[in-house]
């Protein structure tokens, strides 16, 4: 099972050895593949996590129990934890349409859903500043988490989902115009996604459009 966490060549064998030994009696850390140059010197233990595709939560849940795996190792007495990850790309999907009332809110919705259900890993954006209105459609209108600097989106129906509408309370008015607007879309989009694939955006009725940066991309990095 030890074998599992990559080991380095050489020397530095026996200085991996504890941590490695301490971490087999985890199979979901030794098994995980996601750790990597483990060593030991001077009672300094220290290795690379990778942490592509995890959320936030996920991220902080997987070093709380590395953490927890080597505190109790002999001669281990500060541990130090890199984390790496890869830039992935996924798919944006923008749904707009030139009037509101058209059914491009229910659309996006349905959308969302029924990608998820092919085996897709989906996000769904609500970018509409007039009224955001996935809130009601997704039965969720709890307010999303604050981690890392980064917003932690909510579930709904099996994908995951942020809305202007939960970043406000419930039944204020938006007034939100130019660089605010285009700065609260744009937090919705960069936001703590993991490894979500597709995140479809419900645009606001045009002229709109224009103050939403997500309207300009394709594609665009992972968080």
């Amino acid at each position: 099972m030890a074998s599992v966490v990559r080991m380095p060549i050489g020397p530095r064998m026996s200085e991996s050895a504890t941590i490695i030994e301490a971490l087999a009696r985890f199979p979901e850390l030794a098994e995980s593949g996601r750790i990597s140059a483990p060593r030991l010197k001077e009672g300094v233990a220290s290795l690379i996590l990778d942490v592509t595709g995890l959320s936030a939560e996920e991220r902080a849940g997987m070093e709380r129990r590395i953490r927890a795996a080597l505190a109790d190792a002999p001669g281990i007495g500060e541990v130090r934890i890199a984390m790496t990850a890869d830039k992935v790309r996924r798919t944006l999907i923008a749904i707009g349409s030139g009037k509101g009332g058209v059914g491009k809110s229910t659309l996006s919705a349905n959308l969302a859903i029924a990608l998820a259900r092919t085996g897709r890993k989906v996000g769904l954006v609500d970018a509409d500043i007039y009224g955001p209105s996935q809130p009601r459609i997704m039965g969720n209108n709890q307010r999303p988490e604050l981690i890392d600097k980064l917003i932690v989106p909510v579930e709904a129906h099996g994908i995951r989902m942020l809305s202007l509408g939960q970043l406000v309370e419930e039944g204020s008015a938006l007034a939100w115009r130019g660089p605010m607007a285009a700065s609260a879309l744009g937090q919705l989009v960069d936001a703590d996604w993991g490894d979500t694939e597709m995140l479809v955006v419900d645009l606001p009725p045009a002229p709109a459009t224009s103050s939403s940066r997500s309207s300009r991309n394709g594609s665009l990095p992972a968080r």
